[in-house]
């Protein structure tokens, strides 16, 4: 058995909160003023003191910052990034119209955008968490040892650089906020942090161990060369990602596992693929399940069969119909041949459950009905998904749901909160084996080492074909009526085929970006990606357009790269830091 590391509540430890974050109304006293009911540093000069510290900078990485907060600051900190993701043509908001602010997904978010201020808020809460830790941790050393002093230095690196990653990636430019600045409101941001980001991250390569026995959820040496590596991907630095994607492929420490639900399921987590998981946990005394998975909060099916809310972060048309392979079981790249949204893969919008739709039997990826849920396949071990009564509005968020963050029925005791079923266990697999080959496969493309990325990428696709959604529906009418199901046969027409050979540089580039859409869907990355790609303003106004034969809600809607690609900083903190803070020219 092994120790999740637990979120904790904001008022358990001191925590230093940073003058950009202070909402409006608070004067410089407040900051003069000795808290009540929290542990000044004195009391924390010791390796108990200071690891609790450090577990308070972990809680934040779900998202959730205190139960004052939530849900809100949960929405766009999620370690999902599933409000981001909405930007993207994976996903929709979904839910109803109006019960949650729409400007993210029709890019018309404006610096005054509350997601922005409290993603701004909880990442910084972080950052103020981890030079806590840093701070405590240098009246602690001498009564701890060296390599535990510097494990729990190197972590709170880790966490540092981890969550200005977070902002570095939206933002043009942001601050980077170290534990030795006495006066942080005057830190500017007057150039990308890149290079503090990867300073801290190598601190972290090499002060890391391999892992921490009984605590799976604490960055390792391994989790610092992944996300090293990713943070030269946004740069194009590709020379550097490499020998860091190397060492973690070469280690034999990891390897992709039989079945590409097993990185979503609650039984397995911590397996052989993961290098580092965001911990949730339920039913350990805390009300309402706050130390669960934040994103299952509202992100799940919302219908009469299923104890979970709210519908929100639904699965696009155009992530749909990606999936959709060729006669030879490959994706239609569009390269030479047919796109794979020159026509929608048949769909239920509109159509009633009571109302007879028979879905389509062109082949696909078995990775959708893993991804998602749609009408007329099994969702997990809930029953068959019936359409439209599952969805909570077709006409704002179209005809499917989610599948990756949702358990089990049958480990709903171990999975869910006994009294708040929507908060769940399941951990979110931020970084894992598939990442780090489709990195280096993106890597091999860019030396035009053709084949290198070929074999990534069907080492990949070769794990894809070992799991299908069983269960064939003959039944096209859901009235009260049972329902006709095979068992024994496959819910769909799944076909997936290794790649014969990538022709030239071009074609393996479209293969590389499409297995990556395909494994890490509604996983939160595709909005970035496309940015860092270069790809986000012909892909993004090519679905702007498509999109309008599904859904109203992006009429009117334009996407600009040169303003959209990068989100403006929180006027909030402009306004808090006058002289300090500069907006991004482009806003």
């Amino acid at each position: 058995m092994y120790t999740k590391i637990k979120k904790i509540h904001y008022s358990t430890f001191l925590i230093l909160m940073p003058l950009w974050t202070l909402i409006g109304g608070c004067d410089e006293s407040f900051l003069n003023k000795e808290p009540l009911g929290v542990t000044s540093f004195e009391n924390l000069n010791s390796q108990q003191g200071v690891d609790a510290l450090l577990i308070g900078a972990y809680s934040l990485t779900g998202g959730a910052g205190s139960l004052s907060g939530w849900p809100g600051y949960a929405y766009p900190a999620s370690v999902r990034d599933w409000v981001w993701d909405m930007a993207s043509d994976d996903a929709y908001k979904g839910s109803t119209q109006g019960d949650f602010n729409e400007t993210v997904e029709r890019y018309e978010a404006l610096p005054t955008e509350i997601m922005l201020e409290h993603r701004w808020f909880v990442m910084y809460d972080g950052v103020s968490r981890s030079n806590d830790v840093l701070r405590a941790l240098n009246g602690a050393r001498e009564n701890m040892g060296t390599e535990t002093a510097l494990a729990i230095e190197a972590q709170a690196k880790w966490l540092r650089a981890w969550f200005h990653f977070r902002l570095q990636k939206m933002h043009f430019q942001i601050p980077y906020i170290t534990e030795d600045i006495d006066q942080p409101e005057l830190v500017p941001n007057d150039h990308a942090v890149w290079n503090e980001i990867e300073q801290d991250l190598q601190f972290a390569i090499d002060n890391l161990p391999a892992s921490f026995p009984g605590e799976p959820g604490r960055a390792t040496r391994w989790a610092a060369l992944a996300v090293k590596a990713y943070v030269h991907l946004f740069q194009h630095e590709y020379s550097e990602a490499k020998p860091l994607l190397d060492e973690i492929i070469d280690s034999g420490e990891f390897d992709l596992v039989d079945n590409f639900y097993d990185n979503h399921y609650e039984l397995t987590e911590h397996n052989l693929e993961s290098i580092w998981e965001v911990e949730a946990a339920v039913n350990d005394g805390t009300g309402n399940g706050i130390n669960g998975n934040p994103d299952s909060w509202t992100t799940n099916p919302y219908n009469r069969f299923m104890p979970t809310c709210c519908g929100m972060y639904q699965p696009s048309q155009d992530l749909v119909n990606a999936f959709k392979v060729d006669e030879s079981g490959l994706p239609l790249l569009g390269i030479n041949g047919p796109k794979y949204n020159d026509e929608n893969l048949k769909n239920d919008m509109g159509i009633a459950s009571s109302q007879e739709f028979a879905p389509t039997e062109d082949p696909v990826d078995p990775r959708l009905d893993w991804t998602v849920g749609r009408r007329g396949i099994p969702y997990l071990d809930w029953g068959i998904h019936t359409g439209n009564e599952w969805i909570r509005s077709q006409i704002n968020g179209g005809p499917y749901n989610t599948k990756k963050q949702m358990y089990y029925q049958g480990n709903a005791d171990i999975a869910s909160h006994a009294a708040f079923a929507r908060a769940t266990s399941i951990n979110f697999r931020k970084y894992r084996f598939a990442h780090i080959l489709l990195w280096r496969a993106e890597v091999a493309v860019e030396e035009n080492d053709l084949e290198t990325a070929r074999e990534l990428i069907n080492r990949i696709r070769r794990r894809a074909a070992n799991q299908m959604v069983m269960g064939k529906v003959t039944t096209t009418v859901f009235d009260e009526s049972e329902i006709e199901v095979d068992w024994t046969q496959p819910a769909a027409n799944y076909l997936v085929e290794e790649y014969p050979v990538f022709p030239n540089q071009e074609f393996a580039r479209v293969a590389v970006i499409m297995e990556t859409r395909l494994e890490t869907a509604l996983e939160g990355n595709r909005f970035f990606d496309l940015v860092r790609w270069g790809m986000d303003q012909e892909v993004l106004s090519e679905f702007i357009i498509n999109d309008q034969q599904i859904r109203s809600k992006m009429q009117g809607a334009s996407y600009n790269s040169a303003l959209n690609s990068r989100w403006p900083i929180p006027q909030s903190q402009i306004d808090l830091q006058p002289g300090v803070l500069m907006q991004d020219p482009a806003w």
